[in-house]
């Protein structure tokens, strides 16, 4: 399904899109009503025509079957109905809940209310699906008899359009615990759930389509947001014509200890091609020649040399510790001096990989080496180490071990995964949109880095440089064919074209909050 740009299909989105949990979303919708701002019925009439709108722009012709549960879910399926029918589409509708949805949403149109004893029959007719059964506040596994509606519908293999989310996926956590509709694409309601972009529900909605339906801003901020190109592209600083490269941002990488050379060469190159002025390596000097013929670029420091390693660190605007470091003990006391001399110039720092691993069990003595303004950016595994957490544990909650590390480092973290967390202070978990299974190959991570520190370097904190880094890393990796195959090396060269495209969002309008298209890779299992 296209999004309408350009290229292949893009995540798009507003500059402010918040990603409630089921909880939250429901005190959004009381306070809504109770104060007068939007008066429920209104709600579910916007929010049905705005289903139909979707349907009739990606799904335009054929017959309609909506599957109404008892609760507001089903009442929007129900509006949605009512409205194509309006403008003559074929619509039929079953009721599958204990009792018609309140308040009578059909208003005298002909749409008679059958029983789910008719799916088979009417499944076998029908060429959309509309999936109004369960609801944002429904968890755990469904029950009979929806459960069988569920497996029903699945093995018609029907295109269906989920009603702010996929019935059997958990809105807050992501969790599939039984049976679950597997959608061609998912209509979120006023502000998408987070735990629609986690997985594996998110395998479960195809494109994922945020549509605003008349809710006011929160009364304050909700625990996440997501990180869109909308943006990303205000973020993202402009270059004046006069510009040379002092004025772009200088960073030294510290990276690559001998036979790691290659996480020195994406580090600087991602560094490069995300706009760095110039860039530092420093690095064993084994690597000297391979990192200069593949990044002929940059400027290669031996970290065996210790002032010209501390001038390094001064000379930067931003500094890169981490990629292919290795586990040696002289490393921890290289990534220390580079630490405290960045705080004692007051630079930014990004640490990674071996840069954390040093650590491992003892985030507080790296704590006590962290500048102001650290980002760390560990993936499960690292953190892990660090935290000295059971990996499932972090697994199961990203984002609350997310917080958890950014409180007892004293500094911003950027968990990876599918998606990202970014945590920092007291603002909102930022959450990536832009991930793609592409990303699902060793060195993407000293990429990243790289893209970060230039970042960084050109002034932005490291929540937004994180933020920015990964919605051009997203970018960069959707422009790959075929994930499967694709190289961390094949980042860097893409990273231009993404900026650009996420520039071009400045000012852009769009007709939904959020567009995320189905991601690549293998649907979920049953």
């Amino acid at each position: 399904m296209s999004d309408g740009s350009a290229g292949p299909s893009l995540p798009r989105g507003a500059e402010v899109v918040w990603l409630p949990t089921a909880d939250e979303m429901a005190e959004l919708d009381r306070w809504a009503a109770e104060s007068g701002a939007i008066p429920e019925r209104a709600l579910i009439e916007s929010a049905g025509r705005e289903i139909a709108h979707a349907v009739q722009r990606f799904l335009p012709r054929g017959s309609v079957l909506a599957l109404a549960g008892s609760g507001h879910n089903g009442a929007d399926a129900l509006v949605a109905a009512r409205t194509l029918a309006a403008w003559g589409r074929e619509v039929r509708a079953i009721l599958c809940g204990s009792r018609a949805p309140k308040p009578d949403v059909l208003v005298g149109w002909p749409i008679r209310l059958q029983g789910p004893e008719e799916l088979g029959p009417l499944l076998a007719t029908t060429d959309v699906v509309l999936d109004g059964l369960l609801g944002t506040g429904v968890t755990g596994a469904p029950r009979e008899p929806v459960a069988g509606i569920i497996r029903t519908v699945n093995a018609a293999a029907r295109p269906v359009v989920a009603v702010d989310g996929p019935s059997g996926a958990d809105f807050t956590s992501g969790a599939v615990h039984g049976e679950c509709v597997r959608a061609r694409f998912t209509v979120g309601l006023g502000w998408p759930k987070v735990g629609l972009l986690r997985h594996p529900a998110r395998g479960y909605c195809g494109d994922l389509i945020a549509v605003e339906i008349g809710f006011p801003p929160p009364p304050r901020p909700m625990g996440f947001r997501a990180i869109t190109d909308g943006w990303v592209a205000r973020l993202l600083p402009a270059r004046p014509a006069d510009a040379h490269k002092g004025r772009a941002g200088y960073v030294t990488i510290v990276a690559g200890q001998r036979g790691m050379a290659g996480a020195s060469v994406l580090a600087a190159r991602g560094a490069v091609r995300a706009g760095a002025g110039i860039v530092r390596v420093v690095g064993a000097a084994a690597n000297r020649e391979i990192v200069q013929r593949a990044a002929p670029e940059t400027i290669f420091v031996e970290w065996e040399d210790e002032v010209a390693v501390g001038e390094a660190v001064a000379w930067a605007d931003a500094v890169a510790v981490g990629p292919g470091l290795g586990g040696e003990r002289a490393r921890r006391a290289l990534v220390e001096q580079v630490l405290d001399r960045a705080a004692l110039e007051g630079k930014p720092a990004v640490v990674d990989a071996d840069g954390l691993n040093a650590w491992a069990g003892e985030a507080g003595a790296l704590a006590e080496h962290l500048p102001s303004a650290t980002l760390v950016t560990p993936h499960p595994g690292e953190l892990s180490r660090l935290m000295n957490r059971p990996i499932g544990e972090i697994m199961a909650d990203p984002p609350a071990c997310a917080t958890e590390a950014s409180q007892a480092l004293g500094c911003a973290v950027l968990l990876k995964g599918a998606p990202s967390w970014v945590a920092g202070g007291d603002e909102p978990v930022r959450v990536s949109t832009s991930g793609d299974v592409a990303l699902a190959t060793g060195g993407v991570g000293d990429v990243l880095t790289g893209v970060i520190a230039a970042q960084q370097a050109a002034g932005l904190s490291a929540l937004d440089a994180a933020s920015a880094a990964l919605q051009l890393s997203g970018y960069a990796a959707l422009q790959a064919p075929d994930p499967i195959g694709h190289s961390a090396a094949d980042l860097p060269d893409r990273i231009p074209e993404a900026r650009r495209r996420i520039v071009e969002c400045r000012g852009a309008v769009e007709p939904y909050l959020l567009f995320l298209p189905a991601p690549r890779g293998s649907p979920p299992s049953p």
